[in-house]
């Protein structure tokens, strides 16, 4: 018979919860330090407001597409310092009003105006079709999924809302992947440069560049899909604590 008195035995701890803790904020603090990263990478060479310095082709029969493309640039350069701090749930709990305010300027000073510019800048891309495609198509799914973020916040489904704003993020994060991506699918065809392109290193560039244009986000939104699915369907005693 057990005594009345016995306490209840504790419920077996996961051994290997405090790894996947560590293994999480290390991950967010990587894409943190990549996305600050990024943003000098990207912003530098444009605080000269000199468009001969930019690192894409300006059209020179429209006018305002380098000025399009200074918003798409210095206001995506927001959405990459602010977006990784929404994920850090010592904000989210302690301070989350903070959590409000940086939420709001991530998607009104950063997102919203660098999807709608970024969309423009894709209609004028010099990078040919398949590149003006991919990042149009960026622009729209990175607009429109905030917009259900948004929706989700304000009916209080703040499940959702995390959901959508991982996707919206891995579209913001496409500011790092595409010049990893460009970098890499440019050195991988360098061997073709002679047998296949002749020499021209403009028209291997230009695959690179066409391809990049997709694999920097698709496969983003991609993983992150597929992470909160397998964090859903983890055994209730599995899954990672908040932190």
């Amino acid at each position: 018979m057990v005594s009345a008195n016995r306490p209840a035995q504790a419920e077996p701890s996961n051994p290997n919860g405090g790894a996947r803790r560590t293994r999480r904020r290390v991950a967010l603090w990587g894409v943190t330090v990549l996305s600050v990263g990024t943003l000098a990478v990207i912003v530098l060479p444009y605080l000269g407001f000199d468009p001969n310095a930019s690192q894409v082709g300006i059209r020179p029969d429209v006018p305002f597409h380098f000025p399009l493309l200074l918003v798409h640039i210095f206001t995506g350069g927001i959405a990459l310092l602010l977006g990784p701090l929404q994920f850090f749930a010592a904000i989210r709990r302690r301070a989350p009003r903070v959590h409000q305010v940086v939420g709001r300027a991530y998607l009104l000073a950063g997102v919203l105006p660098s999807g709608i510019a970024g969309f423009g800048v894709a209609v004028l891309s010099t990078g040919g079709p398949v590149a003006a495609w991919g990042f149009a198509m960026l622009s729209v799914f990175w607009l429109v999924s905030a917009g259900y973020g948004v929706a989700a916040a304000r009916r209080r489904d703040f499940r959702a809302h995390e959901r959508w704003m991982r996707r919206n993020f891995a579209a913001t994060f496409a500011g790092f992947t595409l010049r990893a991506w460009l970098g890499l699918l440019v050195a991988a065809q360098l061997f073709l440069l002679e047998p296949v392109y002749g020499g021209d290193f403009d028209a291997l560039f230009a695959v690179a560049y066409g391809a990049a244009a997709w694999l920097c986000w698709v496969p983003n939104v991609l993983f992150v899909e597929w992470w909160m699915q397998a964090r859903a369907s983890a055994p209730v005693g599995r899954r990672p604590l908040p932190g």
